[in-house]
């Protein structure tokens, strides 16, 4: 319910007051606006309430989302109990660090104590109250005398036990982004006690398909339009995703690039991320700011999983990503065709050019663009994987398009040089000379190169075909000038054989489609 203009703050906290009842005060103060709450506290500071209803309200509000309003409360917590300390990590370093000077077993058998390792769920809970302080020196110094008591642990159990109260943690929906930072620190140290025994062996195992899993449930409900991605989500999906398998590595990084495309249109941000404001916040960052840093964040963690995996497919699907933030492509390409010319080039950065060069054959480029691409591949790439690509484009391109005499003759050069390099992999000679074939088939005169080309169209015809009617076209057009060149008449019979082939089969899909 909403109070009434006309009753303000100080009416209802002296209400409260009068009457003496700490409980109904706290319920009325609840509903109250984080500044109304700051400005109720100041009036029960200097009021004659009694000290009980002080203590009681304050403690109500002493883990308030406002910042302001927890350190009011604080305030008065530690102005009426006397040792009272806001921050528990205070009081829990203290204990320690007294056990600590007694010997390494005081120490463990403090740590155990305080932290109750007694089973996952009491341990979970101790260090969330630990890992929410606010005093970062008091954190850090807890976290080194953990981390020693968990890399002298010899105890199974015990070990299994603080592997499942850190995970519990990190997969939390609850707990705070930093807090579970912290649980991952202290799990690498757990993984590096334990890296090379069976048990570390399956708990990393138990700990990437956990992460993963968590993660694919928040990929499905961002995908479900229940809501947008923000960054406590995205820590979730970054999280297993140098480990997480290839296929969970294709999926997320495919969900990435859907969100980069979507955030470049203003139209489209809000139906993607949640940017709505955290109204505790007291620093609330502007929407644009809060965009930026998911998007730094997703190239961020697609440079880490570069560096994770050497798979082909995700660095290509992650390079596909990088091309997409150039505008200018031309640029990109004279860049490329720079830097493929730089001998002291490095492996991996030769990598990065050849996956980026790649990009520019997908559907929707430049025409030109694309053809020049397509013969950097062929002659300055230099792998097989470069150049099956380019042959593959170039096959499409003369099938499809009506090439002038300049093209093709470009293009029979190309494929001529192509085949006359002893270093070009024997899979895609047979591709070479098909191109060949198709844009001047009155070039190919040796007898052994006839007798493979044939071989070749046999083999499609055979097999999958030639995968439309115009390529079907283009044959048979190449085929009718190749004929009287053919070196034998075994040669003809079997050229022959394929122009009958191919009508039988275009009459069939002509009788198919009436």
């Amino acid at each position: 319910m909403d109070y009434d203009d006309e009753v303000s703050v100080k009416d209802i906290v002296n209400f409260h007051i009068k009457i003496n009842n700490a409980a109904k005060a706290k319920r009325a103060l609840a509903r109250l606006s984080s500044k109304d709450k700051v400005a109720a506290f100041d009036i029960i500071d200097i009021s004659t309430a009694s000290r009980e209803f002080k203590i009681e309200v304050a403690k109500y509000f002493v883990y308030d989302l406002d910042m302001r309003v927890r350190r009011k409360a604080e305030v008065i917590l530690e102005t009426l109990i006397p040792g009272w300390v806001a921050d528990p990590g205070e009081s829990i370093l203290a204990l320690l660090k007294s056990a600590g000077g007694k010997g390494a077993a005081k120490r463990n058998a403090a740590v155990r104590f305080l932290f109750g390792i007694i089973d996952a769920n009491s341990l979970r809970d101790t260090l969330l109250t630990l890992l929410n302080s606010r005093n970062r020196e008091h954190m850090v110094e807890i976290i080194a005398i953990l981390e020693e008591y968990i890399d002298s642990s010899s105890d199974e159990a015990e070990q299994v036990k603080i592997f499942d109260g850190c995970l519990d943690i990190v997969l939390s929906d609850e707990a705070e982004h930093s807090v579970k930072h912290h649980a991952c620190n202290l799990l690498s140290v757990f993984f590096k006690k334990v890296a090379s025994t069976q048990l570390g062996e399956i708990l990393h195992q138990k700990y990437i398909e956990r992460q993963v899993e968590k993660a694919d449930s928040v990929h499905r409900y961002l995908c479900s339009g229940a809501a947008g991605l923000n960054s406590y989500f995205l820590e979730d999906l970054i999280r297993p995703l140098s480990e997480g398998g290839k296929t969970y590595q294709l999926k997320m990084v495919g969900y990435f690039a859907y969100v980069i495309e979507k955030i470049k249109d203003p139209a489209t941000v809000d139906a993607i991320l949640d940017t709505y404001p955290d109204s505790w916040s007291v620093n609330e960052p502007p929407k644009e700011e809060k965009v930026g840093i998911i998007c730094r964040r997703i190239m961020q963690a697609l440079e880490e999983l570069w560096e994770a995996t050497d798979d082909g497919d995700v660095r290509g699907m992650i390079m596909g990503i990088k091309y997409d933030e150039y505008p200018n492509k031309r640029e990109l390409l004279e860049q490329i065709k720079n830097r493929l010319d730089d001998r002291n080039l490095s492996a991996a950065g030769r990598q990065k050019v050849v996956l980026m060069l790649r990009c520019f054959l997908r559907p929707g480029e430049d025409e030109a663009l694309r053809l020049q691409a397509a013969q950097l591949m062929l002659f300055r790439a230099g792998d097989t994987t470069s150049r099956r690509a380019g042959l593959e484009y170039l096959v499409s391109s003369v099938e499809r398009r009506n090439l002038n005499t300049a093209e093709k003759g470009s293009v029979a050069a190309a494929m001529e040089s192509l085949l006359g390099d002893d270093g070009l992999a024997d899979v895609l000679r047979p591709m070479a000379r098909y191109l060949l074939f198709v844009v001047a088939p009155e070039r190919i005169t040796a007898a052994a190169e006839q007798t493979a080309l044939l071989e070749y169209l046999l083999e499609l015809l055979e097999g999958s075909g030639l995968g439309s009617e115009r390529a079907e076209e283009r044959v048979q057009c190449s085929l009718s000038i190749l004929m009287p060149l053919l070196a034998s008449d075994d040669l003809c019979d079997v050229a022959r054989y394929l122009e009958s082939k191919m009508s039988r089969q275009s009459a069939a899909e002509t009788e198919k489609t009436t």
